[in-house]
């Protein structure tokens, strides 16, 4: 996921600026996935 995002970010600078969007909302994702295994949701019945 980091390097997702530092890549990302690498290829704004050489491609396209839009990608810079794109490594922020990876980057802003890492938190979710580190959180998430600690509150599991509801199961069904």
């Amino acid at each position: 996921m980091f390097w997702g995002s530092l890549l990302a970010y690498w290829l704004a600078g050489v491609i396209n600026p839009s990608f810079i969007a794109i490594a922020v909302l990876i980057a802003l994702f890492i938190p979710v996935l580190l959180i998430d295994p600690f509150f599991p949701g509801r199961t069904e019945d």
